[in-house]
């Protein structure tokens, strides 16, 4: 699995911590992310790559992180 992509729609993730910037924290680290999100991942796909903000339904936390 590609840990820069989201496993629901395969799109880029947008986590700095997957691309190599370890020195800025991940969007997700302010997000509050739906818990319906996380139930559509199989087994298989928890804990492996970040989910984006559009399918994690936390488009206002990079929108934030953006303007900061």
């Amino acid at each position: 699995m590609d840990s820069e992509r989201c496993p629901l729609c395969g799109k880029p993730n947008q986590c700095s911590v997957a691309a190599g910037r370890s020195d800025e924290p991940c969007w997700c680290f302010d997000a509050q992310i739906d818990p319906a999100a996380l139930q559509r991942l199989t087994p298989e796909q928890r804990d492996q790559a970040c989910l984006c903000p559009a399918c994690a339904g936390a488009l206002d936390a990079i929108e934030r992180r953006e303007r900061d």
